[in-house]
């Protein structure tokens, strides 16, 4: 399993992407014939990677019944399953169920959001190689959801502060009600190219002690094409049954979107290989809240709501480069051009979840609200 994990993270080609399929069947194999508990446990962890990379080259009869094996209801469309790519049946336009918010009242996509210097002083903080990684032992399976968050009722102390002041601004020209904000929260990912990350509502301390969201949530895409995209849907924690409709918004450095902040997103695993060799998708995300609970101070390790460390009195070397204002970030100096908010790159589908059918049989709209994990999410 990890041989064929660490193969398809590298994958440079439709060959080793057979490579892969290979050892995924040959993983499940040997763990349907152990006695070893811990080699049975990754049998429906290959079978479910299996099950992914059948949907995303266009093979899905071969992959619904995997589904079907391990007792999965409903599973995520197969046009969300490949990105809106064509070879997995074209994604459709505005439609399915309806209900009464579009795209036009949940989301916005701006490209080129940032000038240059704010960009690559981003790029030099989230660098796959950087501190900010080790120092928070990011890639360790042990290391759970951590964020910072930070005042916006006051005036920018750091240069940081200065970038989230200009995308706040940004935000409000879409969604208004960001005025309301008055805290920040922010968090960054670094992924391999088939790596996803399931949906979920953006909530206070991950949803601990009741749904809490921001008023709004972005995503900065620090880097070019790798990974697969991030959809949003029109479903909110109160609603009783499944998205009707998606929006797929596919990685471009540069490329900022902001979205009402109560409703389910994630991040569908990218498609066949990585297009770069090597490279990785690098996220920055940053919500909007009226209000959100603190959780003490970055010394105490990762974790929810930190507060942003402070100089002088930091272990973190991540942070150095950013205590500080530039002068030539000062808001009332940045160009800012309002009119960027009309960018529009979104793949929109009209279907987000499917039930899991009978070999053959074409996809059925889903109905009603599975338990969690009766949905395929493809990871």
């Amino acid at each position: 399993m990890a041989l064929a994990q660490e193969l398809w993270n590298c994958a440079a080609s439709q060959d080793d992407l057979a490579k892969v399929e290979a050892l995924l069947v040959q993983a499940r194999t040997i763990a349907k014939e152990s006695n070893s508990a811990l080699e049975v446990a990754q049998e429906p962890v290959a079978a479910s990677k299996l099950a992914r990379l059948l949907y995303q080259e266009g093979r899905a009869a071969e992959a619904e019944p995997l589904l079907i094996e391990y007792g999965f209801s409903h599973r995520l469309s197969t046009p969300v399953l490949c990105g809106g790519h064509a070879c997995c049946n074209p994604a459709g336009g505005e439609g399915g169920r309806g209900r009464a918010k579009g795209r036009d009242d949940l989301l916005a996509i701006v490209d080129d959001v940032l000038p240059e210097s704010m960009l690559t002083h981003l790029q030099a903080l989230f660098d796959v190689d950087s501190p900010f990684w080790r120092e928070h032992n990011y890639h360790s399976k042990s290391t759970g959801y951590f964020s910072y968050t930070h005042a916006l009722d006051c005036p920018p102390s750091s240069n940081l502060d200065q970038i989230m002041h200009y995308l706040w601004k940004l935000a409000m020209v879409k969604f208004p009600e960001a005025s309301r904000a008055t805290r920040v929260e922010w968090w960054a990912h670094n992924r391999p190219h088939p790596s996803g990350h399931q949906l979920h509502f953006d909530s206070d301390n991950e949803g601990l002690g009741g749904v809490r969201n921001p008023i709004v949530t972005s995503v900065c895409y620090l880097s070019q094409g790798m990974g697969g995209p991030t959809l949003i849907t029109d479903q909110n924690v109160n609603d009783s049954t499944l998205a009707c409709t998606g929006w797929l918004v596919h990685p471009k450095k540069n490329r900022f979107v902001v979205f009402d902040g109560q409703v389910l997103h994630g991040v569908i695993p990218g498609r066949s290989f990585n297009p770069s060799h090597g490279s990785r998708r690098v996220t920055w995300m940053v919500a909007f809240w009226e209000s959100i609970t603190e959780r003490g101070s970055a010394e105490e390790g990762p974790c929810a709501s930190r507060n942003f460390p402070v100089e002088g009195q930091t272990k973190y070397t991540w942070c150095d480069s950013l205590f500080h204002t530039k002068d030539e970030w000062r808001e009332e100096e940045l160009s800012f051009d309002s009119h960027k908010s009309g960018a529009d790159d979104a793949v929109s589908v009209a279907q987000v979840f499917s039930s899991v059918l009978r070999p053959g049989a074409p996809e059925g709209e889903a109905t009603g609200m599975p338990q969690y994990d009766a949905c395929f999410q493809g990871f």
